[in-house]
């Protein structure tokens, strides 16, 4: 069985089947970068972290350049406390990417926006440990390397606010919307941001925008509510 009748075996979930065919392919020699990285995927999925690095490494060993397997090696990593050592590997995707985005841009786009969905992962993981400056810079890095990635610049608004500097979480936000007016979970952000800031009204009105882009928005709907009856307690 070929690498591609193997992904179908995937693409149609019979994971067992298709490790069965890849450590076939293995123990006859055959073993390519991708089909190494596939098996470090269902590694992945089964949660046999040792087994997804051993396969991620092979898959980096037959071909350097091979992203796919430099992330999820990078993820596990992060994921098991070894920040450094995923650190390492992650720039080394980059590089790659960088290397390639000259040669193919269609596919480069996709890689770009993949690896801009790493950092993402990354700037969690190090918002759960409190590490904001840390979580910041990757928020910032996935915003740059894939500018329609608008959760990111949310993320990175909302670590501002964490940190306590409110003005440059506004000063995103406010960005964020003015170049995106229809994008809903914006809006609701700055509103959260404005009633944080004791400023119900900028609030009600950012709700009120919110809920002409999306009326079935439950979310929208109860925080309308809420600064609604602020202003209303105000007067």
């Amino acid at each position: 069985m070929n690498i591609e009748e193997i992904k179908k075996l995937l693409s149609q979930r019979k994971q067992e089947e298709a490790q069965h065919e890849l450590l076939q392919l293995d123990a006859r020699g055959l073993s390519t970068a991708e089909s190494q990285y596939l098996l470090g995927t269902i590694h992945h999925r089964k949660n046999e972290l040792a087994q997804a690095v051993n396969c991620f490494k092979r898959a980096l060993q037959l071909d350097a350049k091979f992203t796919d397997a430099a992330i999820s090696l990078s993820v596990i990593y992060n994921d098991t406390g070894h920040y450094q050592e995923g650190k390492a590997i992650f720039q080394q995707a980059e590089k790659s990417i960088e290397k390639q985005l000259a040669g193919a841009p269609a596919h480069s786009i996709v890689l770009a926006k993949e690896i801009a969905e790493k950092h993402v992962e990354l700037g969690n993981l190090y918002r759960n440990l409190e590490k904001f400056d840390e979580a910041a810079n990757e928020y910032l890095k996935a915003s740059r390397l894939d500018p329609q990635n608008l959760d990111s610049r949310i993320l990175l608004a909302k670590i501002h606010a964490q940190r306590g500097q409110l003005r440059l979480a506004h000063q995103e936000l406010q960005k964020l919307v003015k170049e995106n007016p229809n994008h809903v979970p914006a809006r609701v952000h700055l509103a959260l941001l404005y009633y944080a800031m004791g400023n119900a009204v900028d609030a009600q009105i950012e709700l009120s925008e919110a809920f002409v882009k999306d009326p079935t928005n439950e979310q929208v709907k109860m925080y309308l509510a809420m600064t609604k009856q602020a202003t209303q307690s105000t007067i």
